[in-house]
C-alpha cells in the first residue's frame, strides 16, 4: 500500500526508522514451530476470512494437516482467491514474499515453502523478528500461571511487559471459580469482602511483577454496558452460590449484579494502583459473534464515572468508527488503541487516523498492537501495515496543507512510538 501524495515516500522511510510500542499482544511462548507449509497461510487470523468465504465443511478439510498437501490445497485455492486481498489475506501475502520469496500462492510454492519453515519456537530466531519489526516493546496479555508471577520467576516472550487479564475475576459464578481465582495466594475465600481483598492482593503482586496496565476482554461473552448495582445486590449473588458449592449462578441475569459490581471494583483498584485499563471493543475473533455487545458506546456510563481511570479502547472499536471518535473527544480518560484494527481493515485505519487527528488531540492515539498468539512474522507483516496506513493518513493530509512535514513526523512519533510510552509508562524514551 502506498500514497501517490509527494512526501508519502519521506514520511514512510521516516515510519519504518521509529521503533514501534507494541499496544497488545498474546504470546506467552515462543512460536509456532511450522511443520507444514500450510500453518504459514493459515496462523494467525487468516481463517475467520477463509471460513466466511466457504463453509464448515470446506475448512474442516482445509485444517486437517493428516491429510495431503494436494487435497488440502485444492479446497484452499478457490477460497485463497476470493480472500487474498482482505487485511488478513495482505499480512499472508506479505509473509510469503517476505520470507519465502513467494510472489503467488500454489501448491509448487507451498512445496517450496516446506523447505524454508522457520522454528520460531526458539527465542533467538523469535527476538529477530520482533527486531526486524523495530518492535521495541511489546504488552502481553498472556494468563500466565499467577504462582509464577507472585514468586517474580515468570518468563516472558521478549520484549514483553505482562498486563492483568481482568474477565475471569468478575464472572465468577460458583464457588469453585472464587477458589480457583485465590488459589495462587494458598487462601480459602468465604465472603465478598475476602474476595474482593484477595483480588487487590493478587493485582498488587501483579504490579511488583512489573505489569503496565489491566486488560478486559469480557465483550466476547457480555454487553459492555454495564450496571451499576449496588454492593448488597452483588453480594445476595455472591452468599448464594458460596454457600452451596453445587450451585451455580445462571448466565447472564442471574450473575449480571456481581459481574457489573465487581468491574466497578477492579476499576478503582486500577485508579489505586495507577495502572491504565485496556478494554476490548469492536469486532471479535472468529465469525458468527454479536457486534452490537461490544460498541465501545455501551462503556459511556463507566467513562463517565470512572473519571480517574485511563482507559484505553481497542481496535479501533471497527465497524463504529464515529461513536470511538465520539468518547475520545468527550473524556478526557479515553484513549484510542489501533491494535488489531489495522489489518482487520486497513482502509478503515487510513481514514479514522485523518479522522482522529482532525478531531482529536493527537497524544490521545495509540497505532499499533499486533494481536497474535505467537507468530511474529505475522507482527512483522502486521506492523508494515500500520505504518504504511500512518504514512498513507498522514502524507494525504499534508498534501491537503492540514499540516505539515514536520507536524506530520511528530504525529506518526506520537502515535507509534511516544504517546503508548507515555501513557503505559515504558521508559523507552
Amino acid at each position: 500500500m502506498r500514497s501517490r501524495a509527494t512526501c508519502y515516500d519521506e514520511l514512510r522511510a521516516y515510519c519504518e526508522s521509529v521503533p514501534l510500542i507494541d499496544c497488545h499482544d498474546h504470546s506467552g511462548v515462543c512460536g509456532p514451530k511450522y511443520e507444514d507449509p500450510l500453518q504459514v497461510v493459515l496462523g494467525g487470523y487468516f481463517p475467520s476470512d477463509l471460513h466466511s468465504a466457504s463453509s464448515d465443511a470446506q475448512m474442516a478439510i482445509i485444517q486437517n494437516r493428516d491429510l495431503p498437501l494436494e487435497q488440502r490445497w485444492a479446497a484452499l485455492e478457490p477460497v485463497w482467491r476470493q480472500t487474498r486481498f482482505t487485511g488478513y489475506g495482505q499480512v499472508t501475502q506479505r509473509v510469503l514474499r517476505e520470507f519465502y520469496g513467494e510472489a503467488e500462492l500454489s501448491l509448487a510454492a507451498l512445496r517450496r515453502m516446506q523447505e524454508k519453515l522457520p522454528d520460531l519456537s526458539d527465542r533467538a530466531t523469535f527476538d529477530k523478528l520482533l527486531a526486524k519489526a523495530n518492535i521495541a516493546v511489546r504488552l502481553l496479555d498472556v494468563w500466565p500461571d499467577v504462582r509464577r508471577v507472585i514468586a517474580g520467576t515468570l518468563e516472558l516472550t521478549p520484549r514483553g511487559r505482562l498486563v492483568i487479564s481482568l474477565p475471569a475475576l468478575h464472572s465468577i459464578r460458583d464457588y469453585a471459580s472464587v477458589q480457583n481465582v485465590v488459589a495462587p495466594l494458598e487462601r480459602t475465600v468465604t465472603t465478598l469482602d475476602e474476595y474482593l481483598e484477595a483480588c487487590r492482593g493478587l493485582f498488587a503482586a501483579h504490579k511488583r511483577f512489573g505489569a503496565v496496565a489491566f486488560k478486559d476482554q469480557a465483550a466476547y461473552s457480555r454487553s459492555l454496558a454495564y450496571g451499576n448495582p449496588t454492593r448488597a445486590e452483588a453480594e445476595a449473588v455472591f452468599n448464594w452460590f458460596m454457600e452451596d458449592p453445587r450451585r451455580s449462578a445462571s448466565y447472564p441475569d442471574g450473575v449480571r449484579a456481581l459481574d457489573d459490581y465487581l468491574f466497578h471494583a477492579f476499576l478503582r483498584m486500577a485508579r489505586d494502583l495507577d495502572l491504565p485499563v485496556q478494554l476490548h471493543t469492536g469486532h471479535m475473533a472468529g465469525i458468527r459473534n454479536d457486534i452490537v455487545k461490544t460498541n465501545a458506546i455501551g462503556l459511556t456510563r463507566v467513562l463517565e464515572l470512572h473519571r480517574d481511570v485511563r482507559f484505553d479502547l481497542f481496535h479501533a472499536n471497527w465497524p463504529y468508527s464515529g461513536e470511538l471518535l465520539y468518547l475520545a473527544k468527550n473524556y478526557p480518560n479515553v484513549h484510542i488503541d489501533f491494535c488489531w484494527a489495522n489489518i482487520i481493515d486497513p482502509v478503515y485505519c487510513q481514514r479514522l487516523f485523518q479522522q482522529a487527528l482532525a478531531a482529536v488531540p493527537h497524544g490521545k492515539i495509540h497505532g499499533y498492537g499486533s494481536d497474535y498468539g505467537g507468530y511474529p512474522d505475522r507482527a512483522w507483516a502486521h506492523a508494515q501495515m500500520a505504518r504504511d496506513n500512518i504514512a498513507i493518513a498522514l502524507s494525504e493530509l499534508v498534501e491537503m496543507e492540514y499540516l505539515d512535514l514536520d507536524g506530520a513526523r511528530e504525529v506518526a512519533r506520537a502515535w507509534l512510538l511516544g504517546n503508548a510510552d507515555a501513557f503505559f509508562r515504558l521508559g523507552v524514551g
